[in-house]
């Protein structure tokens, strides 16, 4: 068999992403396109690599065999242009980072800023996601480096504790909570609350803990921006949980801010990487900076 580089690739984000139509996007090609290689594969094979089913494509005994050695070749070239590039001079090159808005608004930003004093030649690519998301994107080469707020482990992909992020309570300045300097969540859940959006991690940490205790969340808005959660909860239309640092900057004098005590509300983000895959110098230095800026 003669094995074409560019059809490899597409064949493994194709297994990856468990459908054609899905792997068109980060392949940058139209799925008409994929079809007729993958075809094209299976034609010089001999065999058929991939069922098709009514929400998808999954590989066949042969299919899975080419995959892993695809990925184990893909690997290898990858590693030697990472090798390459430690030969040339300086380090240069693109990092992808999937990180959620906690730490792409109030954390990344003076990191990155001494990192690129230091290496002027590395460019960010920073994509903001919801935490759940971000795991996967690491594991399937999607991101280089992930950024999140507490999430499932996921295999093959390595984590540390990036920073730990605690959450507050707002409330409006008539509120009867507004006096409190502490409340544990509890207490709160007769009161209509602002959240952010169904996916976000404080909605759903916020979710599973009043799953814990029984109770539901007396929901007053939904919101995408944590902008909105504090015009909100100042406009007297309900009380919030936000990142204590969301509120460093910004005029406090429209809510009264209260600790929570509960110990899930103290956030620990992780900084997420694949050790399975090579990694370019780039992404190596950026990782090490990360870590050593945090510890």
């Amino acid at each position: 068999m003669r094995f074409d580089l560019d059809t490899l690739k597409l064949f493994v984000l194709v297994v990856e992403h468990g459908s054609i139509s899905a792997a068109s996007e980060p392949g940058n090609i139209v799925t008409s396109a994929i079809s007729r290689r993958l075809s094209d594969l299976e034609e010089e094979a001999g065999v058929p690599l991939l069922r098709r089913r009514s929400r998808g494509v999954e590989p066949t005994a042969a299919g899975l065999s080419i995959y892993q050695h695809a990925k184990s070749i893909l690997g290898q070239l990858r590693q030697i242009d990472c090798d390459i590039s430690e030969h040339r001079s300086g380090i240069k090159g693109n990092v992808r980072i999937w990180v959620n808005m906690t730490a792409l608004c109030y954390y990344l930003p003076a990191q990155l800023h001494t990192f690129m004093a230091e290496y002027p030649d590395v460019s960010i690519e920073l994509v903001e996601k919801l935490s759940d998301a971000i795991p996967h994107a690491v594991k399937a080469g999607e991101a280089d480096l992930g950024i999140c707020a507490p999430t499932d482990s996921v295999a093959g992909v390595s984590e540390a504790i990036y920073v730990t992020d605690p959450l507050v309570l707002i409330v409006p300045r008539d509120h009867k909570f507004a006096s409190r300097k502490r409340i544990r969540f509890e207490d709160t859940l007769d009161e209509k609350h602002i959240m952010m959006q169904s996916g976000a991690s404080i909605h759903t940490m916020s979710q599973m803990a009043a799953r814990a205790l029984k109770r539901k969340i007396p929901l007053s808005v939904l919101v995408t921006s944590f902008d909105a959660v504090r015009n909100m909860v100042s406009e007297g239309m309900g009380i919030a949980i936000i990142p204590e640092l969301a509120l460093k900057g910004v005029d406090a004098t429209r809510y009264n801010v209260v600790r929570l005590t509960d110990k899930w509300c103290w956030r620990k983000f992780k900084i997420l990487w694949n050790d399975q895959l090579p990694q370019s110098p780039a992404t190596m230095r950026l990782l090490k900076h990360l870590r050593n800026d945090i510890l």
